[in-house]
């Protein structure tokens, strides 16, 4: 039997600004030291494909492993952060918080559809792969993994890697950190 595809959903590093304040916020000092240490924790497992979110703060969070590992990021738009109706910080955040707590069956056409592209753009992947994404995102992988509508079902630090297997068009869930899947017979 074929082994799995593994995919590593790495959360992006702790920003300068929160989202609910921020569009696009660079990474804080502390995020800046948090991606150094990912991509040592990351660096034995390729190198890999690496993808990004093309925001700020995915793109600086990949960045050190990229340079680890001499390789380019490459930027998938489909795994942006989930679009907000507003720009206005309050108006976004209160959104935000009110979709935290709903299911997709819930869920305006265009937020399923962005789920939807997030699952095109993972289930598309071919070979072992690091994206450096995004809260939200990495639910929704996870929630069509385990079959789960909510769209948080759990709860992702900064640089936390989830990792996810796919077979065939069949996701499941490997472990919540890489720690979960640290035998060396499953990250060759």
């Amino acid at each position: 039997m074929d082994r799995p595809v593994r995919i590593y959903l790495v959360r992006h590093a702790k920003t300068a600004e929160p989202w609910r304040t921020a569009l696009d916020a660079p990474l804080s000092s502390v995020g800046l030291e948090q991606a150094e240490r990912a991509a040592q924790d990351l660096s034995p497992l390729g190198p890999l494909p690496l993808f990004s979110s093309p925001l700020q703060r995915a793109r600086q969070t990949a960045a050190p492993l990229a340079d680890l590992w001499q390789t380019e990021i490459r930027i998938e738009p489909r795994v942006t952060e989930i679009p907000a109706p507003s720009a206005d910080p309050k108006e976004r955040g209160d959104w935000l918080m009110r979709i935290l707590t709903a299911k997709w069956s819930a869920m305006e056409y265009e937020l399923v559809e962005w789920r939807d592209g997030v699952l095109d753009a993972i289930t598309a992947i071919q070979e072992d792969t690091i994206i450096v994404t995004h809260y939200v995102v990495i639910n929704a992988v996870v929630g069509a993994a385990t079959d789960d509508d909510r769209v948080i079902s759990f709860h992702p630090d900064n640089t936390d890697t989830t990792v996810i297997d796919k077979s065939g068009d069949r996701l499941s869930v490997a472990g919540y950190t890489l720690k979960d899947v640290s035998d060396p017979a499953l990250v060759t």
